[in-house]
């Protein structure tokens, strides 16, 4: 097993809950996240445990999938971060209802100053894991439901995000002086009259990054001269000093559609580091000698100081040198759209290198939110990409490229960005599924080769995002390490993040060990060590990062499909679970999910979970295929978006298309049983929202696609146990 774990072996573990209040799991203290890596705690093995509680278990057996089982053996203590949640006046009391649907406890509260019934707070939960009654403390206000941006402070207080910036970091931040001081620039590369910009998109307000491009003579053999510069963090960032510690607690900046938590406060983040249009400002800068065969052939790392020309956006390059829009040539000058122009030839023909050594082609599309003048979500678009963006792209995995090779070359420990192969099994599923819808021959492996060729096949089709998702599925996640086993995803032996420090705590510390090697600095003891600690951190700061990212993008686009109910909306059918069809709408560009149950016919799921079958199988859906659906719930305390198929496109058995109308009336809103996963060799998912009982108005089709035999008609599906927060009226405890 992947936690290394013998039976009856004891260990330390963080409990975490199950959203239906049956049992859950246990997170193996220090152990990373992945995939089989939290053991099973049936509910009767958990010993009143609650979510977030440190407890000691033991392994006690393999659930009916080979996955591990434990029960615990004791409760060490409470979890002591904060948990937010709705503030409520009983006539016995205070009570905090948690939003954290994998804690299904009431919380009793002493009464309080700090916030009013009804109003979000956050609690801190009494030590005692003896007490009867779970216990806590407001200790702070979040606000109302109706505030504005109130679901990024949930969001944060959620996850645990680092949100303010303690005192002393501002006061190590104050004595900076507002410009770049003559004494800082001694030493360094000058290169304010170098032809530098930064392309980056229009609501950035942190630029760390600048290109400069010069094409060599062809009498002296042809070529590209290419400057990556990179905003110079570690300069300003003291080893080991408070606002080096926030950084690294931190580890990274968290961005929600409309608000970044920066990892650096915005006195640097947006100022001081932040490569502005025509300011000095202290970089690291990588120099590489690209030949015609566009092979780097020299390199060179050295701290510089620059001044950028211009502060352009991705839309910008496409409009002056892909579009050749003349009006957009002229303001921008005709130095600035030589660069660019040539900049676009390089990175074009970089791309094809790179796919020529095996790297994956993966595009995967991202909603971008649009928002009124008053900050609320009115649409959700597929965020636009072009050839602007993979230039600049291009450029940065070559840099990163650059320095990881001068530090193995060099043989000095690093923090690497590392990509694991493939597992061999998974990737053999993604080619039968992919074979299932032609898109690689029935002999055909699973190369890298055949993978790009099939992408390119589905590029702009109703089947991309769903099989670049698959893909995605089968690969293993990047991390952070200081082992350099290569990126697979990349096809590259040596790579790291370098491009980033004002947003990536890793990139941070590459800039800090580039300046003492360049400095002929002595290393540290024990740098190996220390920089595994590091990259550990790194790697779950990442990932929570990444979590809370997808969390709030839920929210807003509940907020944004609230309005929304009763109105039909054309889409693909994304993907299935167990019980649910996942369907992306195609305007706004968001995600709903439509239960099995509301389609009637018996519905079912094949093994691979790319099609339902239903009606004895005369009607099949599949991934890709365009549906027509209704809105039926927004449920924003759970993050959800429910729906009904008013008609869809569907295949007989035979594969004969069809069209097809749902003729049986039944629930339509998600249930905690609905987003469950069992299947074999899977894991049933931690972080699904709590259950409760659903007394949402049993809606019904249009009358024309409905029929009115009794004896067709399903049952529907009963509350799940477990539940203590229902809407029903609940037994005394």
């Amino acid at each position: 097993m992947a936690s290394g774990l013998r039976p009856y072996e004891t260990f330390e573990a963080t409990f975490l809950g199950h959203p239906e209040g049956a049992g859950g799991f246990l997170r193996i203290l220090g152990a990373p996240k992945g995939p089989r890596m939290d053991l099973l705690v049936d509910w009767r093995d958990a010993q009143g445990a609650i979510h977030g509680d440190r407890v000691v278990a033991e392994v006690n057996g393999e659930g009916w999938d080979g996955r591990l089982k434990a029960r615990v053996l004791e409760i060490k203590g409470r979890g002591d971060v904060p948990l937010p949640g709705t503030l409520q006046k009983q006539p016995w009391g205070w009570r905090v209802v948690p939003l954290e649907p994998r804690l299904a406890q009431i919380i009793a509260v002493p009464p309080t100053e700090l916030a009013e019934d009804g109003e979000l707070v956050s609690v801190k939960l009494d030590a005692d894991p003896e007490a009867k009654q779970l216990r806590g403390t407001v200790v702070a206000r979040l606000g109302k439901k109706t505030d504005l941006k109130i679901e990024n402070k949930l969001t944060a207080a959620l996850f645990n995000l680092r949100t303010e910036f303690p005192d002393a970091v501002m006061r190590e931040l104050a004595p900076f002086p507002t410009s770049i001081p003559l004494e800082w620039i001694q030493g360094r590369e000058d290169l304010r009259e170098n032809l530098t910009c930064t392309v980056d998109p229009p609501t950035a307000k942190d630029f760390d990054d600048a290109i400069s491009l010069e094409a060599l003579p062809r009498s002296e053999g042809g070529g590209w001269l290419l400057g990556v510069h990179i905003a110079d963090v570690s300069h300003y960032v003291a080893e080991g000093g408070p606002l080096d510690e926030e950084a690294r607690l931190r580890g990274t900046s968290v961005y929600f559609p409309d608000e970044a938590i920066p990892m650096i406060p915005e006195r640097l983040s947006g100022d001081l580091c932040s490569l502005r249009e025509g300011v000095d400002r202290l970089t690291m800068t990588a120099w590489m000698t690209i030949s015609p065969e566009l092979e780097v052939v020299e390199t060179r790392l050295s701290e510089s100081v620059i001044r950028s020309a211009k502060r352009l956006t991705y839309d910008e390059v496409k409009e002056a040198c892909i579009d050749l829009s003349k009006r957009k040539r002229a303001e921008l000058g005709e130095p600035l759209c030589g660069l660019l122009d040539e900049a676009l030839v390089l990175s074009r023909q970089l791309t094809q290198v790179r796919l020529g050594r095996g790297a994956m082609n993966l595009d995967t599309e991202e909603a971008e939110f649009i928002f009124d003048e008053d900050g609320r979500p009115i649409d959700a678009r597929r965020y636009p990409r072009h050839d602007a963006h993979r230039m600049i792209e291009e450029f940065m995995l070559l840099a990163n490229e650059t320095v990881a090779r001068f530090f193995t070359r060099k043989k000095i420990p690093a923090i690497y960005r590392i990509h694991d192969e493939p597992d061999a099994l998974k990737l053999e599923i993604f080619a039968e599924v992919a074979r299932t819808f032609g898109l690689l021959k029935p002999k055909e492996t699973p190369t890298p080769e055949h993978l790009n060729a099939m992408l390119d096949k589905i590029r702009g089709g109703p089947l991309e995002a769903m099989i670049n998702t698959l893909l995605l599925r089968s690969l293993k996640k990047a991390e952070y390490n200081v082992d350099n086993i290569g990126h697979s995803g990349l096809a590259l032996q040596d790579y790291l993040h370098f491009t980033s420090p004002i947003r990536r705590y890793p990139d941070l510390i590459v800039h800090r060990l580039l300046r003492k090697v360049l400095r002929g600095q002595r290393l540290p003891e024990g740098l190996f060590s220390q920089l595994a600690v590091l990259a550990k951190g790194a790697s779950d700061c990442e990932q929570k990062a990444t979590e809370a990212e997808r969390e709030n993008d839920k929210w807003k686009a509940c907020l944004l499909m609230k309005a929304r109910i009763g109105q039909r909306f054309k889409g693909r059918i994304q993907g299935f679970s167990a019980k649910v069809m996942f369907v992306t709408l195609e305007s706004p560009f968001v995600e709903v999910g439509v239960p099995l149950v509301a389609l009637g016919g018996n519905f079912w799921v094949d093994e691979h979970r790319t099609k339902a079958i239903g009606q004895r199988g005369m009607v099949v859906l599949t991934i890709g295929d365009a549906v027509e659906v209704e809105i039926t719930t927004v449920d924003e305390d759970l993050r959800r978006i429910s729906a009904w198929v008013t008609e869809a496109k569907a295949q007989d058995a035979h594969g004969k298309v069809l069209q097809f109308v749902p003729t049986l009336a039944a629930p339509a809103v998600l249930r905690e049983g609905d987003l469950e996963k069992p299947r074999r060799g899977g894991r049933a998912r931690s972080d699904e929202p709590r259950a409760r009982r659903d007394t949402a108005t049993q809606q019904r089709p249009p009358k024309k696609a409905r029929v009115t035999a009794g004896k067709t008609r399903e049952a529907s599906p009963k509350p799940p146990k477990g539940s203590v927060r229902g809407t029903g009226k609940r037994k005394g405890r």
